[in-house]
């Protein structure tokens, strides 16, 4: 369960590229309220997104950490105001799935989601990151409404997922959400890491 990034995990499984440091590639602005659900544990956050450029909120261990992401940089920064504090971390390769055009080679019919009509994909990705199957629901718009399946890492591990928003509204996003406050401490990954049980590689390792 303590994978990379817990708060993503369930949405960004696999990729065959490192493009992007960003979990899907929406077309238009938007938030929404966040649910996932890995290996039976429910996680409840916020998201909020521009077209390559990304903000997660979620609580952590008592702690509310902020997640930064943009698609022209390979590198994150996590926020935690509690401490006056801004982490560099890389991004993980294993952690992208909702950018890979591959995901919509297999369409298998449409719903609304949440009141967001989408279309339905069959998932079925091998990539040396890990095996990724389930069923994504993407609407026109590349809003990854819902996510739910599968994960088979390398080593055999198994994680099953569901990832689904809520709530959405669409319409363009503060630029001030998107960059990490002014006059924070950086510290290395390793220093924050344990208070949030998590793994995270510094963008210096």
């Amino acid at each position: 369960m303590r994978r990379t990034l817990l708060i993503l995990a369930a949405a960004l499984l696999a990729s065959a590229g490192a493009r992007a440091a960003t979990l899907a590639d929406s077309h238009v602005g938007f938030s929404a309220d966040r649910t996932l659900v890995l290996d039976g544990k429910t996680y409840i956050g916020k998201v909020w997104t521009m077209p390559g450029r990304e903000r997660h909120e979620q609580i952590i261990n008592g702690f509310h950490p902020v997640f930064i992401l943009r698609a022209d940089n390979p590198i994150g920064e996590v926020v935690l105001a509690q401490l006056h504090t801004t982490v560099e971390f890389v991004f993980p390769a294993e952690l992208r799935l909702l950018g890979d055009p591959h995901l919509t080679r297999h369409p298998v019919g449409h719903e609304v989601v949440n009141g967001i009509p989408t279309t339905q994909y069959a998932v079925d990705e091998k990539t040396p990151e890990g095996q990724a199957a389930g069923n994504l629901w993407l609407s026109r718009d590349g809003i990854p409404m819902r996510v739910a399946g599968n994960f088979i890492a390398p080593n055999g591990h198994h994680s099953n997922f569901r990832w689904e928003l809520s709530h959405v509204k669409i319409g363009p996003q503060p630029d001030a959400l998107f960059e990490p406050p002014q006059g924070f401490n950086k510290l290395p990954a390793e220093a924050v890491a344990p208070l949030l049980g998590m793994r995270l590689k510094g963008a210096r390792e």
